[in-house]
């Protein structure tokens, strides 16, 4: 008799068998099936990075916008102020120099006046200034401060008028004390074009209990007679 054999395989191995295709199963599901859910999840993520990265680049540049702009302004702030300054300066230096060494300033108008106040002999004289031994040096001073006592500090009065001609007047005030009287000087100065200097035309002192002196007189324009009756030229013009 032929007898016939089977073969038999141990249980172990089947099992084993059976779990590897079953996993094999479960990643080809897996790798088929589709979810559309992650890709939305996917696909929103990807926009808030996007919209996450452009703030930030947004506020990079913001931020390197700022310091720019503050640099600036503090720049031109300072321009202006360097600016206005020089021009307020240069303002200031040229009235002071015009003041101070212009021929028609005041300061070179008075000193003028002085020499020429000093150096008259009966001014002098109705001064009583002490001339004996040496000249006395007479005091030349502005408007009189009872509480200034620097003579040097009170101002002078000046005043400036055009005439008809075009010509500048010039009209000064001031004061001249010897140790025992005190004077009123008026001056008056014409500037011409012709000349660099200003020409006086007149001079004078007022002295308490005395007769106004004169060290320059006016000159009195001298007016046309009139040759007709009454001060009126009748009938018609003579060629």
């Amino acid at each position: 008799m032929l007898s016939t054999f089977s073969i038999v395989r141990p249980k172990s191995l089947n099992s084993l068998t059976s779990r590897a295709t079953l996993r094999i199963l479960d990643s080809r599901l897996t790798s088929s099936i589709t979810f559309p859910n992650s890709k939305r999840s996917i696909s929103f993520t990807s926009q808030l990075n996007n919209e996450s990265q452009k703030k930030q680049t947004s506020s990079k540049k913001v931020d390197s916008i700022w310091p720019k702009l503050k640099n600036f302004t503090t720049f031109t702030f300072s321009a202006a102020l360097v600016v206005g300054a020089i021009g307020i300066s240069t303002v200031v230096i040229y009235l002071i120099g015009a003041e101070l060494f212009s021929p028609s300033g005041d300061t070179q108008l008075f000193n003028r006046a002085v020499s020429l106040v000093q150096k008259d002999k009966e001014l002098r004289q109705l001064l009583q200034s002490n001339d004996t031994l040496y000249n006395e040096r007479l005091k030349a001073y502005g408007e009189m401060i009872t509480h200034d006592r620097w003579t040097r500090n009170r101002p002078i009065v000046s005043k400036r008028r055009i005439d008809k001609d075009g010509h500048v007047h010039c009209f000064l005030r001031f004061h001249i004390e010897s140790k025992k009287k005190i004077g009123l000087v008026h001056c008056e100065a014409v500037e011409k074009q012709d000349s660099l200097l200003p020409e006086f035309v007149s001079l004078y002192v007022d002295i308490k209990g005395e007769k106004r002196h004169f060290i320059i007189k006016p000159k009195l324009k001298k007016q046309p007679k009139s040759t007709g009756f009454l001060g009126v030229n009748w009938g018609p013009k003579r060629t």
